[in-house]
This record gives structure tokens, C-alpha cells and sequence, in this order.
């Protein structure tokens, strides 16, 4: 299972709106822990998720979706149906009304497609031990994922301003505290190879190593990393695992080193133990 935090880095969402969407009866937590009030999920809950956003890229409320996923309104989809109908008419209207511009859309594909493309993430996860290093360190809460790009320009020019001595190794951590507040909570990491001068927002620290994480290579554009996320949840909990550390991504290659999205290279990198090991010693 995967805390409300969890599930909200990977959809890049609040907390608040998985909680909303419990209210309104859409996606319900598979288990709410009392002590401490958290919700957890389950990968099987994923498929939900994708429907809920597909629905609203639609431009149905989510009143109406909740009315049309009961299936007690709508056992056979008849609703759903008539309005994905009224809403291909719709689209088939506007792509008249766009003839042209699509058509040399196509030219301009044609185009890059004789320059090839890259492979899509293959979805093979494996297990690894990462090692503890020391890291240039920089924590903040952050309203959009998006605002990550300003975090590494100020982290990257400071270390290069300062001129640390640095190794390859880049990433994101998710913090899994979305139930507490709404902010996105975040630390990029940047390898280090010695001290340096530190600020109030730039710290030298070393980070934690763990004995085994599940990792993932996604490559291509990041708005398609949720077919990723959904690959390497369901492995996690097929194979016996359970996770038990905040969700990293580290950086291969991103828009700092490629201009094309489809070269971009992420590596997901979740920390996990088998079941049951916890009582061995």
C-alpha cells in the first residue's frame, strides 16, 4: 500500500485533492490508518486515477464524473457513452475547423520522424543498493512541480559560482508530507565532492544510502512518467515489497543537458524492504 504523500508526488497533485476526491465518493482509500490518520492506496486504485484525469482532459466536472463512475447510475454506460459521443462531435468540429494547421503539422512530423525517435521506457524495474554520499542541498515547499526548474538553476549557478567540485549524480526527493499541507515538499540533491561555502537555503550534508531500492529508467517526455510510476508500484507489491522511504527521481538527462524531451532519461528510484524482514535479525 502507498500513503496519500506517495500518491500525490507521482500524479503531481495535492493531497488535498485526494482527499477531495474521497469526499466526493470518486477514490476512496483502500485503508485509513486511526492513529494517525493517514489514507493509503493500493496500484490497483491507479487505473481510477488515470480514468478521473482522462475524464476532466474531457472537460466533464468532477460532479459529473462522479455521477457517471457509480455504477449503480450507470451499470452499462449508457450516460458515459452519450457523452463521449457529444464530445467526439465536438472534437470532429474542431479538427474541420483546423484542417490546415494540422496538415502542415504532419509535414513538419514527417520531418523529424526521418531523424528517428527514442524507445519508450521498456517498464523493467530492478532492485539496487544506492550508497551514501555527500550532497550541495537545497529544501523548499513549492506550489507546482514545474518550480523545480528555478530550485536547480539557483542550486546549479551556486555551486558553480562558488566553484564546488561536483560529480554527475542529480536528483529530486518527494517528501511524503502532502497530508500535513498542501505545499509540495522537496529536496534536489546535487553530488559533491568536498565542502563547500554554505547559505541559508544551500546546505553541504551527506545523504543516506539504502540497502535496496526498486529503480525504473523512464525515458522520454516527464508528462508520460505516470505509465512509469504505475509499472513500478504494481512490481513493488507483486513481488513482495513494501516501501519504506520517499520517492526519488534522479536525472540522466533533462532539459539542463538536451533541448528534445524525447531524449530525456529519469530514473525513479523508490527505497524498499521485503515483507516480513523486519522481524529477522
Amino acid at each position: 500500500m502507498f500513503r496519500i504523500g506517495q500518491l500525490a508526488s507521482i500524479y503531481r497533485i495535492s493531497g488535498k485533492t485526494l482527499r477531495y476526491y474521497d469526499e466526493l465518493g470518486l477514490l476512496r482509500p483502500k485503508y485509513v490508518d486511526e492513529a494517525t490518520g493517514y489514507r493509503y492506496y493500493t496500484s490497483s486504485q491507479i487505473p481510477v486515477l488515470n480514468e478521473i484525469f482522462l475524464l476532466k482532459e474531457m472537460g466533464l466536472s468532477l460532479k459529473e464524473i462522479t455521477y457517471l463512475m457509480k455504477e449503480e447510475v450507470d451499470k452499462d454506460h449508457t450516460l458515459l457513452k452519450g457523452v463521449l459521443e457529444l464530445k467526439q462531435l465536438e472534437f470532429d468540429r474542431q479538427i474541420q475547423e483546423l484542417n490546415e494547421k494540422k496538415q502542415t503539422i504532419e509535414l513538419l512530423k514527417k520531418k523529424l520522424d526521418k531523424e528517428g525517435g527514442i524507445e519508450l521506457s521498456s517498464f523493467k524495474v530492478g532492485i539496487k543498493k544506492v550508497e551514501e554520499m555527500q550532497v550541495a542541498s537545497l529544501k523548499a515547499s513549492i506550489s507546482t512541480y514545474s518550480t523545480q526548474d528555478a530550485l536547480w538553476a539557483e542550486l546549479l549557478e551556486y555551486l558553480n559560482k562558488c566553484r564546488a567540485k561536483v560529480g554527475n549524480e542529480r536528483y529530486t526527493i518527494y517528501y511524503d508530507s502532502v497530508y500535513k499541507s498542501d505545499e509540495i515538499q522537496v529536496e534536489i540533491l546535487k553530488r559533491v565532492m568536498a565542502p563547500f561555502p554554505e547559505t541559508e537555503r544551500i546546505r553541504h550534508k551527506r545523504q543516506e544510502g539504502y540497502e535496496e531500492v526498486a529503480y525504473l529508467l523512464h525515458t522520454g517526455e516527464h508528462e508520460s512518467v505516470i505509465d512509469s510510476y504505475e509499472a513500478i508500484l504494481t512490481w513493488i507489491e507483486e513481488n513482495g515489497y513494501k516501501v519504506v522511504g520517499n520517492i526519488r527521481e534522479e536525472f540522466h538527462m533533462d532539459d539542463f543537458t538536451t533541448d528534445d524531451p524525447k531524449e530525456f532519461v529519469t530514473e525513479i528510484q523508490i527505497p524498499v524492504q521485503k515483507r516480513g524482514e523486519e522481524f529477522v535479525r
